[in-house]
C-alpha cells in the first residue's frame, strides 16, 4: 500500500504516470537530476509492473531514493508521514470529463488504464455502452456496461455489467492511477 502511495506521489511530482518505456527513461533522468541519485528505467519498470512475469524484490535504497525525490529524507520519513497525512475526502474537480448526455448514439470512446488495459466502447444511448474492442482486460468484447458520467485522470466507476451472461453490480477501471478517456472520430 505505502509503494503504491509512494508510485502516486512521484507520478505527481513528476508531472506524469510513466506509460511506455520512453515514460520510465524520462523518469529515471528526472529523478536523476532532482536527487543526484540514479535509479534504472529497468528498475522503475519493475516497480510499476511494466515489466511481465517479473518478480518485484525492490531495494530500500531504490525506496529512499523515490522517497527524497517525493522531499522526504528517506522510506520510513515517506511511511511516517504518509500516515499522518489525511487524505482529503471532497474536492471540486477542474478537468475533463464525458457525460453520456453529451455523446451521440453510435459515438466511440477509447479508454486507456495502466499497464497495458485498452477497450473501445460505443453509446448505445441513455448511458448505455458495449465494448467493441478490448485488450488485457477483464472487460470482453459484447460486454455492456452502465455509466453516465467518465473523469478524465480519475478511476472509471461502470455499473450493470454484464459479462459472458453474467450480470455484475459495478467494476473499476483505473483504480489507483485512473484513466485516459479519448473520443473516436
Amino acid at each position: 500500500m505505502e509503494q503504491e502511495l509512494l508510485k502516486r506521489e512521484v507520478g505527481k511530482k513528476a508531472g506524469f504516470a510513466p506509460e511506455t518505456s520512453r515514460d520510465f527513461e524520462d523518469l529515471s533522468q528526472i529523478i536523476q537530476e532532482a536527487t543526484g541519485e540514479y535509479l534504472s528505467p529497468t528498475t522503475l519498470k519493475r516497480i510499476w509492473g511494466y515489466l511481465q512475469n517479473e518478480q518485484v524484490q525492490t531495494r530500500r535504497h531504490t525506496h529512499d531514493v523515490l522517497a527524497r525525490f517525493v522531499g522526504y529524507a528517506n522510506y520510513r520519513a515517506f511511511i511516517d508521514g504518509s500516515l499522518k497525512k489525511k487524505e482529503v475526502q471532497s474536492m471540486i474537480l477542474a478537468t475533463n470529463k464525458v457525460t453520456s448526455e453529451d455523446l451521440a448514439i453510435g459515438q466511440e470512446l477509447c479508454i486507456v488504464w495502466l499497464p497495458d488495459r485498452r477497450i473501445v466502447v460505443e453509446h448505445l444511448g441513455d448511458g448505455r455502452f458495449v465494448v467493441n474492442e478490448a485488450e488485457n482486460s477483464k472487460l470482453g468484447i459484447g460486454d455492456t456496461f452502465t455509466c453516465h458520467l467518465m473523469i478524465q485522470n480519475e478511476p472509471l466507476y461502470i455499473d450493470n455489467v454484464a459479462h459472458q451472461g453474467t450480470t455484475f453490480p459495478a467494476y473499476i477501471a483505473g483504480k489507483i492511477d485512473g484513466v485516459k478517456i479519448y473520443k473516436v472520430e
